[in-house]
């Protein structure tokens, strides 16, 4: 879990190790208070994951369903029944990394096996045309532009246009950050995505919105205003690599309640990582708490004819096994997900029967595994 972490938050997770030294098996409230509040979680929802906590220390499994709970709207899911090509209408304010991103995006596409386009829809700027027409040349990606002033829809138009002729899998057209007037952008980004629909029946198929997350509540802010012109489908956050706010990702996601499509952890095409809310909280959970079957995975038991048992770490394995076979996913030490419907269910140990459990809602038992017996 800890790939994600190291990755891309190397410097979220140097913050919350000034606080917390030492891995735990409970911290205390002020200590959870000091690491929310060091990697820039807003203080709003400080307060809610506090406020809801009812004990004086807080265990693992306390802060995973807060934390898991912040996310809830945070999974993306791709658009179905696309005819091709996909269109990709990329926003955001200058600086947030747009143009990085919209290059992160073709290269991904390109590791694909698939052929992407570009299209410079942000005639507003003439140095926004020339940044994308230099990453286009670097990742040898075609592009469609115009000089400075031209309609920017028109662009738009002529690229899904190219990538219909030449029977390309994607088309990525960026979009200007800002104009003379709140009110002339908006209308220009309405008229870019009425005009794709035009061109290409349902595109665009993703309005994605590029945010810089150490921008705090102005990058919330900004995204609501995105979302209030054209309802933003998805998020692509930047720039958390160089910054221990890791933490704006919660915020972000409980506030916009859209999901996060990928986080950008540096300038390098590969930098685009995509987002997992149970491999994030869980790789933030491994450096604050001590887990103690962890510590049991590289030991082996000698039964009464000393006879050598599996070992934990195998034991586990058998049972991620059965989870599977019983028509379940394995999300992360402490949630599994029914394949058949999506849903998502608690995952814990009983600590009176040492018995594994999925559990209902209102805590019922719907399985039940014991590893000694797998």
């Amino acid at each position: 879990m800890f790939g994600f972490i190291n990755k891309g938050l190397g410097k979220t997770a140097e913050a919350i190790k000034h606080i917390v030294p030492k891995k735990k098996l409970k911290i205390s409230k002020d200590e959870l208070e000091d690491i929310l509040l060091e990697t820039d979680v807003e203080y709003e929802l400080v307060e809610v994951i506090l406020r809801e906590i009812y004990t004086d220390e807080v265990s693992r499994e306390q802060l995973e369903s807060k934390l898991l709970t912040a996310l809830a709207y945070s999974d993306y899911k791709e658009p179905e029944n696309i005819s091709s090509p996909c269109v990709d209408l990329v926003i955001g304010v200058n600086g947030a990394g747009k143009t990085t991103t919209i290059a992160k995006l073709a290269a991904r596409y390109k590791n694909q096996g698939d052929q992407v386009i570009f299209g410079a829809s942000d005639t507003f700027r003439a140095a926004a045309i020339e940044q994308l027409d230099q990453w286009a040349k670097r990742l040898d990606v075609p592009i469609v532009s115009s000089k400075q002033g031209h309609d920017p829809s028109a662009v738009a138009y002529d690229a899904i246009e190219s990538a219909k002729a030449k029977g390309f899998e994607h088309v990525i057209i960026d979009t200007a950050g800002r104009l003379h007037t709140q009110t002339n952008l908006a209308n220009e980004l309405k008229k870019i995505v009425r005009i794709c629909d035009k061109a290409h029946s349902g595109a665009p198929h993703r309005k994605i919105l590029v945010l810089d997350g150490t921008q705090g509540s102005s990058a919330i802010a900004q995204a609501k205003a995105f979302h209030e012109m054209i309802d933003i489908d998805a998020i692509i956050i930047t720039k958390l690599d160089g910054t221990a706010r890791g933490g704006s990702l919660f915020s972000i996601a409980y506030e916009l309640k859209i999901p996060i499509l990928y986080i950008g952890v540096g300038e390098q095409p590969e930098h685009l990582l995509v987002f997992d809310k149970y491999e994030f909280v869980s790789g933030l959970l491994d450096i604050i708490y001590f887990d103690e079957e962890e510590t049991a995975a590289d030991m082996a038991e000698q039964d009464e004819n000393g006879m050598q048992h599996l070992s934990f770490e195998e034991k586990m394995k058998r049972l991620n096994q059965r989870i599977h076979n019983d028509g379940f996913d394995l999300l992360s030490k402490h949630f599994v997900r029914e394949q058949s419907t999506w849903n998502e269910y608690r995952f814990a140990k009983n600590e009176n029967t040492g018995v594994y459990e999925i559990l209902e809602r209102d805590g019922s038992v719907l399985r039940s595994y014991n590893i000694d017996e797998l």
